[in-house]
């Protein structure tokens, strides 16, 4: 009872305006979308027909959902392997440069200010066969022409690949703080010491921003596993679903087809995926600890 009359009304009046909205905005459509899972959802007399488990066996057993699982996983992959790392060596290199460090960090900003789907038309337009910029750049090295988003072979590609020139300015912030947070002594401590640039970057520096790299890859994972707007304007989920992942499946089920039921079992689906890989990354990072 005293700790409850202890607790100060000030710090609970500003917190309750984001709790009400974390409750409104974010837990009532979960469980509505798990409510909503168990019905063949009507919207003229809603709820519907309950069905129980036949929407999620009915999703489970269907081909499209499991190629749209595999885009999904491949996007991921590409993202991780050609996106991710690049804000921690950015933040890496810009950490020992001495002038004009506040002129870079400045310019590393600038592309966040692009709006994410002008920059997505502006490549789509670069990826076009017949006009666009990419493949009359390369005719003048004996390359192409390409057909991009159009080529099966190669449209995941083309679709990631923005994202690499794109920049991530706020995870270099978070990754360049983290490097700056470092004591200077214990660096200049492994310089007299005679320890390299490599060596110090793999044994000092990555070690000591390790928990922000975590938090960044959570962000990271959640954010490209449920990938949307680039992927539809670039594609729409063409050509023959090569580039349909779960979230754009998800969108159609429920839009085009009226299936909210089905669409909101694949929603919990993808819920439970994102978490269980969330714990598991959890739990990786605290046993190395």
């Amino acid at each position: 009872m005293t700790r409850i009359t202890n607790i100060r009304c000030m710090p609970v009046l500003f917190l309750l305006p984001s709790v009400l909205c974390y409750l409104l905005f974010k837990y009532y459509p979960l469980l509505s979308m798990v409510r909503v899972s168990f019905f063949r959802y009507s919207i003229v007399n809603p709820p519907g027909a309950f069905v129980g488990l036949a929407n999620y066996t009915e999703f489970l057993s269907s081909s499209t959902f499991w190629q749209a699982v595999s885009n999904t996983f491949v996007f991921f992959a590409l993202y991780l392997g050609l996106t991710f790392w690049i804000p921690i060596v950015q933040a890496l290199l810009l950490s020992d440069i001495r002038k004009a460090n506040a002129f870079f960090r400045f310019m590393y900003q600038l592309p966040t200010i692009m709006p994410a789907v002008a920059g997505v038309l502006v490549w789509k337009w670069m990826y076009n066969p017949d006009y666009g910029l990419l493949n009359y750049w390369l005719q003048f090295f004996g390359l192409g022409p390409y057909m991009w988003l159009n080529d099966l072979n190669i449209t995941k590609l083309a679709i990631v690949l923005p994202a690499v020139f794109a920049g991530n300015g706020i995870s270099l912030l978070l990754y360049y703080s983290a490097i700056k947070s470092i004591p200077t002594e214990i660096l200049e401590a492994a310089k007299v010491d005679g320890a390299s640039p490599w060596r110090r970057m793999w044994t000092m520096l990555l070690p000591n921003i390790r928990f922000i790299i975590v938090i960044q890859f959570i962000a990271f994972m959640s954010g490209v596993l449920l990938a949307y707007d680039n992927i539809y304007v670039m594609t729409q989920g063409g050509p023959a679903g090569s580039t349909t992942v779960v979230s754009m499946l998800v969108v159609n089920t429920a839009f085009q087809q009226a299936r909210f039921g089905i669409s909101g079992a694949m929603s919990l689906f993808m819920f439970f995926v994102i978490t269980i890989l969330t714990v598991l990354q959890n739990k990786i990072s605290a046993e190395k600890d």
